[in-house]
């Protein structure tokens, strides 16, 4: 699923079916986000654990003049920019309740986000719910630099808000829920500072957010340019998203067969290998660890966006033209 919003380009894809991986990439002129999704379920029960594996980077693009010893961002399109390079590893989620219909969605353990420019870390610690439910959602942890001093605390709860406190500027504990104004509000407190707030969402189907649901409408004008392989066009989740869940179950047993059949035919070699189509593993130099790097083109661009260009250009022209080198993956019924 590939989209455009807020001049962000957005690519990612499957990379590996058994066991599950995704790879994606997102960009925009001031930052870059990508990462795989690699996790560990674990059926407990009474709930269902994911221990996510992958590594998440973000690099942010900054003026040269900020930070002249950084690495220089190598690109054709932007100039003059350095890159700031963060990573880090997801947190523990535990799915309880679903069995009786109303599930808990809990997130614990560690998050350590490392800047691998200046060495700093900050650490954050999802406290797990307990079994009144106190600690629900709450985050408390710290940043330390280079030499190991703390600089900040930060506190918090995951959905509802994020605050820090430099070291020395407050007294007494940083309360998860201590009340942060806006800079410009004359009742804001210095010391305080809002690193993120929850925004207030509209009610909708799956508690999607509104970005999510843009990603996954897919409009009669947008179908003709967009991939076999987006999953906007798998059927069984279309009737599903539809509420004709009887034929979206029926829709998805016909897939899993088709997946079934496609993977005995690359065991028998009936048919070629799976090859990831717009990624490629590689190491990445600050963490050691497997990056999923995005395939480009000329001009240093992305090779699915220039392959999704030349299809736009064909159908505007009245041509047919296949997307080079992907295959047919879903079944071709209607929802």
């Amino acid at each position: 699923m590939c989209e455009w919003t807020k001049s962000t380009a957005m690519c990612p894809e499957q990379v590996s079916h058994h066991p599950p991986m995704s790879a994606c990439w997102a960009e925009s002129p001031r930052w870059h986000y990508y990462g795989e999704v690699d996790a560990q379920n674990k059926f407990m029960g009474k709930s269902f654990e994911i221990r996510p594996t992958g590594v998440a980077h973000a690099d942010l693009l900054l003026p040269e003049e900020w930070a002249p010893s950084y690495p220089k961002y190598k690109s054709n399109f932007v100039k003059e920019k350095v890159v700031e390079h963060y990573s880090w590893k997801k947190v523990t989620t535990n799915i309880s309740g679903f069995i009786l219909g109303s599930p808990t969605i809990d997130h614990y353990g560690d998050m350590v986000i490392t800047n691998h420019r200046t060495k700093d870390q900050c650490i954050l610690t999802f406290k797990p719910r307990g079994w009144r439910g106190r600690d629900a959602y709450e985050i408390s942890g710290y940043v330390i630099d280079a030499n190991g001093t703390v600089t900040y605390e930060i506190a918090g709860r995951w959905n509802s808000q994020l605050v820090a406190r430099q070291v020395g500027t407050g007294v007494g504990h940083l309360h998860p829920d201590v009340s942060v104004h806006g800079p410009s509000s004359p009742t804001s407190t210095p010391e305080f500072i809002l690193l993120w707030r929850n925004s207030e969402k509209p009610t909708a189907p799956f508690n999607l957010t509104p970005f999510a649901i843009t990603l996954n409408d897919c409009p009669t004008t947008l179908r003709p340019y967009i991939a076999p392989t987006d999953c906007r066009l798998r059927p069984d989740q279309r009737a599903f998203e539809l509420g004709k869940y009887e034929r979206a179950n029926d829709l998805k047993n016909q897939q899993e067969e088709f997946q079934r059949a496609t993977r005995k035919a690359r065991e028998e070699g009936r048919a070629p290998p799976h090859k990831p189509r717009w990624f490629t593993a590689e190491t990445e130099p600050d963490t050691g660890e497997r990056v999923w790097t995005p395939l480009r083109v000329a001009e240093d661009k992305l090779e699915y966006w220039a392959e999704r260009e030349k299809i736009w250009a064909a159908t505007k022209a009245g041509q047919e033209v296949d997307w080079k080198d992907v295959d047919q993956i879903f079944i071709e019924e209607e929802p």
